[in-house]
């Protein structure tokens, strides 16, 4: 499947390259007769997440580069007729798909996932840890592995001591697993269950954390006062708050479509229709079945939302 994927993407590419070729005559190069044009390569400058104003000529050198590559390749796969291989049909199709139902969803969303500036200023002054408070963070975490024998109130009452040291030797003797990670990171970059305890914490204390993934015990090692005033501040939150809208519309508009749509689930041998459930459990299915292929959710911490929504066509 992994060489499918590979044509598949490469295929895609020819097809794109016919047809930009009847109207695009700004041509960055020729390959054998083939033609790649310039708007092919600014768009992969601009998907991989360079602005236009940060382009260099290094950057689009490499970028020109790269489509030759992929053009060679793309020629001896059509050579090759594995276009017609099922296989990679199958993944063109899938594509194709993915892009279109991609395509329509930013349409109907349009512009109403984009925050005004008093929702701006309203997130700046309910979030001071992340801007007028933030802090720059050393922290040490150990990820916790409990059992049923040990529970979450009694890691804290031996964390509660305020020895790392101590700490670890207790896991060890208990025969709990757990893993150590030490990271240095600004407040937008944790995870926002991580920064919640942290705002609050003094150099040299530990705190335990629940998260749906798991049992953290968090030491803050140290500390370097960073703040941030709105206008810097600003262009991160409206990308945080796009994201974050953006995943409840797409949610909103596919329960609306599936509420509209008539839908028949059909197992093996003829059996019935699955039957609909409660409508929270609906909304449930709908989520997990959305964010994976047509959104990106929001991130544990602000600034992986705000990358991740920077990435997306506005």
């Amino acid at each position: 499947m992994l060489r499918a994927a590979a044509v598949a993407a490469a295929v895609a590419a020819a097809a794109c390259s016919r047809e930009e070729a009847g109207g695009v005559r700004d041509v960055a190069a020729r390959v054998n007769g083939g033609e790649i044009p310039l708007a092919r390569v600014q768009a992969a400058l601009e998907h991989g997440g360079i602005g236009r104003a940060a382009q260099s000529t290094q950057a689009k050198s490499r970028a020109l580069e790269a489509a030759i590559d992929q053009e060679l390749l793309v020629q001896k796969a059509l050579a090759a007729r594995l276009d017609r291989d099922p296989d990679v049909m199958r993944e063109l199709d899938d594509n194709r798909r993915r892009i279109l139902a991609q395509a329509w969803l930013d349409q109907a969303l349009g512009g109403r996932a984009r925050p005004d500036a008093a929702q701006v200023a309203a997130f700046y002054s309910a979030n001071p840890a992340l801007f007028s408070a933030r802090r720059i963070y050393a922290v040490r975490e150990l990820r916790v592995a409990l059992d049923g024998r040990h529970s979450v109130a009694e890691l804290r009452s031996v964390a509660a001591h305020g020895d790392a040291g101590r700490l670890e030797q207790w896991l060890e003797r208990e025969g709990l697993r757990f893993q150590a990670r030490s990271r240095t990171e600004p407040a937008e970059a944790l995870p926002l269950v991580f920064l919640a305890r942290l705002a609050s914490m003094k150099d040299g204390e530990l705190a335990v954390v629940e998260a749906d993934d798991g049992v953290s015990v968090i030491e803050l090692r140290r500390s370097l006062a960073a703040p941030l005033d709105e206008s810097e501040a600003a262009p991160t939150i409206e990308r945080f708050l796009a994201s974050r809208r953006r995943s409840e519309l797409v949610r909103e508009t596919l329960a609306g479509l599936r509420g509209d749509a008539r839908i028949e689930y059909v197992g093996g041998k003829g059996t019935a229709a699955a039957p609909r459930g409660p409508a929270d459990a609906r909304a449930r299915a709908v989520h997990t079945s959305i964010e994976s292929p047509y959104d990106q959710p929001t991130q544990p911490g602000i600034a992986a939302a705000s990358a991740a929504t920077g990435k997306e066509r506005s």
